[in-house]
């Protein structure tokens, strides 16, 4: 029996990091832009409203960052866990079409790329969660590169991955 292997997903890019900064930061301009305009309109808000506002909003966007920092893929006699910030998703090599895995460049499948979110997060440079493909299928997405993703059916529905290392990982995931 063969240990399980970890293969780290690929991080997140730039575009992604960017959206998590201004979309942590748009609250406090918004309520900075507003008061230096109209002082006078703070006076009527409740106490808390401002910690919320500028308080919340920011630490949640800053949880989501932090959980996406070291997404990994494990790989073993017992199957798939894929874990990302608060997702964590399993699949049996049972329920794995092992024959069916491949790597693939979402530029050239287009009918595989994310269509719909239906749970997760979708922005530039990450979509994470489930999704609805352009050909109608749902699909598990981790997608940071979609020009290198491993493309794996499941009883479950499709993955799609970006993997730092595919090659590797569709070479154990054979060799299970």
């Amino acid at each position: 029996m063969s240990p399980s292997k970890s293969f780290e997903l690929a991080p997140i890019g730039t575009a992604a990091k960017w959206f998590f900064a201004v979309a942590a930061l748009l609250p406090s301009l918004f309520v900075g832009i507003i008061w230096w305009f109209n002082p006078e309109d703070f006076t009527k808000l409740p106490i808390w409203f401002l910690p919320l506002v500028l308080g919340i909003g920011p630490a949640l966007l800053l949880f989501a960052a932090w959980g996406v920092r070291n997404p990994v893929a494990t790989l073993g006699q017992s199957g798939l866990q894929l874990k990302v910030s608060f997702i964590r998703q399993h699949w049996s090599l049972a329920q794995i079409d092992r024959d069916g895995a491949l790597k693939i460049n979402l530029d050239n499948r287009k009918e595989l790329r994310p269509k719909w979110k239906l749970w997760g997060a979708a922005m530039p440079g990450l979509s994470s969660g489930l999704f609805k493909l352009h050909n109608g299928e749902k699909a598990h997405v981790y997608l940071t590169d979609k020009t290198n993703v491993v493309y794996l059916p499941t009883q479950k529905g499709v993955v799609l991955l970006s993997l730092e290392r595919p090659g590797d990982f569709l070479d154990t995931l054979k060799g299970l």
